[in-house]
C-alpha cells in the first residue's frame, strides 16, 4: 500500500470526505452516499430551551416515484469526530416509501422531520456549530433526489 494513502475499513470515513452543507450543489440525486456539514442555528442551549423547542432535522424535497419501494437511512456524527464509525455515529432515523398505485402521478415530494436534541446530546455535539448528516441509500434511490438539508426549532 502506498504511504500517502489511508486505507479505510467498512464503516469507518476519513472526515477529508465531508462536504459542507454550501458546497453540496442541492437537489441532489441520492444514488451514492451524500455526507454533509449542517450549521445548527443554536448551540448551547439550557436545560429549559430544550425542553420548549427541540431541535428537528430536516430534509427536504425528497422527490421519488411514488410507486417504488424507497429506503435510506440517516446517521449523525459529532463535527469534532476526525474519523467516522459506528462507534462515534448516531442513527438518527429512516425514509421509507411504501409502493402506491394511484393514477394522479407517479412522481411525489415529501419532507423527512427528525428530532435530534437527545442525540446531539449523546454524541455530546451540544455546542457544536454544525452536524455531520449522512444518508445512506438502501434500495430504490437511484431515481431520488434529495432537495436540502438543514436543522431548525420546532416548539
Amino acid at each position: 500500500m502506498d504511504q500517502g494513502k489511508l486505507k479505510l475499513k467498512h464503516g469507518v470515513t476519513n472526515s477529508a470526505e465531508i462536504s459542507s452543507a454550501s458546497s453540496v450543489v442541492f437537489p441532489r440525486k441520492l444514488d451514492s452516499r451524500v455526507r454533509v456539514d449542517v450549521l445548527r442555528p443554536k448551540k448551547s442551549r439550557s436545560r429549559k430551551d430544550k425542553e420548549d423547542e427541540e431541535e428537528i432535522l430536516v430534509i427536504k424535497g425528497i422527490e421519488l416515484d411514488r410507486n417504488k419501494f424507497v429506503k435510506f437511512d440517516v446517521f449523525i456524527n459529532d463535527e469534532d469526530d476526525p474519523v467516522s464509525r459506528p462507534d462515534n455515529t448516531e442513527f438518527a432515523g429512516s425514509f421509507v416509501n411504501m409502493p402506491q398505485k394511484r393514477s394522479d402521478g407517479k412522481r411525489k415530494s415529501t419532507v423527512l422531520r427528525i428530532a435530534i436534541t437527545e442525540l446531539l446530546e449523546d454524541l455530546d455535539a451540544d455546542d457544536d456549530d454544525s452536524a455531520i448528516v449522512t444518508l445512506v441509500p438502501r434500495a430504490g434511490t437511484d431515481d431520488v433526489t434529495i432537495g436540502g438539508i438543514e436543522i431548525q426549532f420546532a416548539s
